[in-house]
């Protein structure tokens, strides 16, 4: 009995964070796990992004892997509950850690990696800027939440050229919008038959977005382009709003505070009393309010402070 005793705690011992993931069926052929509207926390285990997938005829396509390599394999095993396919592709749309470090594990099912220029460049290129052990999300979550969680290079590096392929009948497009938005290489993916296009964290819903490394005036004339796709199904890097509308609240709140910024520096405020000036209770009640809008007011203001107006 005794002996009985220490296997079952050996193997609960080894279980895995449970992510509780189950996937969400967006439109036919497309299925998402959303994630919390929340920071990354220990219960949460990182939990806090769109990890999406494509059924094609044989294969799935991966569209950000997620925060944890636990996270992927659970992701896994759920989309094999859909249909029983291998995932051949993984698409990462930008360098934040939250989309990718489920990467690894995929690339243990074979799967090719595809993603922007900044990730190769700065996190996973031939001399890793960081390992594995420094990543913010492994600074945060439980030693079982990342478990396992490695980083691996690209297979194929994606810019402002556009990149294409094919899966089945189902066309991949992929391209950098503009030269910097949320970060510095944002990664669209769109699908023109579904006529339906991931945003990555170009667009928020549902919670605040994050402009610590980006650009107001980037992520706006992104945003724009987006919009003129006209696609039915737009799916952010967070939110679960899917429609053609889906990108109205981050564009009003980005919007808005533009505005308002540039007339606070046009009034002659500091960047000590900006906060003050531009609160936008209006979004108050909303996710992550306390915790990002006075960064992103902050982060904006250095921005616009040498705005001289839309180029010709």
């Amino acid at each position: 009995m005794r002996g009985l005793g220490l296997l079952f705690l050996t193997l609960v011992s080894l279980e895995a964070f449970d992510y509780q993931l189950s996937p969400v069926k967006v439109t036919e052929d497309i299925y998402c796990f959303w994630g919390k509207p929340e920071m990354i926390t220990k219960e949460n285990g990182g939990n806090m992004v769109n990890s999406c997938f494509v059924k094609t005829e044989d294969s799935y396509v991966v569209i950000d892997s997620g925060p944890t390599y636990s996270y992927a394999k659970q992701a896994y095993e759920a989309m094999q509950k859909v249909a029983s396919l291998p995932v051949n592709y993984v698409i990462t749309t930008h360098a934040h850690d939250d989309h990718w470090l489920g990467n690894s594990f995929y690339k243990q099912q074979g799967a090719l990696l595809i993603g922007p220029r900044e990730y190769e460049q700065s996190i996973a290129g031939k001399t890793y800027s960081i390992k594995p052990e420094e990543t913010r999300i492994s600074q945060i979550v439980s030693k079982d939440a990342y478990e396992g969680t490695q980083i691996v290079a690209l297979d194929k590096v994606v810019d402002q050229n556009l990149s294409r392929f094919k899966v089945g009948d189902i066309d991949f497009v992929l391209k950098q919008l503009v030269p910097k938005a949320h970060t510095i290489s944002d990664l669209i993916v769109y699908l023109p038959q579904k006529k339906a296009i991931f945003t990555g964290d170009l667009v928020f819903n549902d919670r605040l977005t994050s402009m610590r490394d980006g650009s107001i005036i980037g992520n706006l004339k992104a945003i724009e382009i987006i919009d003129e796709f006209d696609a039915d199904t737009i799916i952010t890097g967070h939110g679960t709003r899917t429609d053609k509308h889906a990108t109205e609240y981050q564009k009003a709140y980005q919007s808005q505070m533009k505005e308002k910024i540039l007339e606070a520096i046009d009034e002659g405020v500091g960047l000590e009393n900006i906060t003050k000036v531009v609160p936008m209770e209006k979004y108050k009640n909303d996710a992550m309010y306390e915790e990002l809008h006075k960064r992103n007011v902050l982060d904006a203001y250095s921005e616009l402070e040498m705005y001289e107006g839309e180029e010709e």
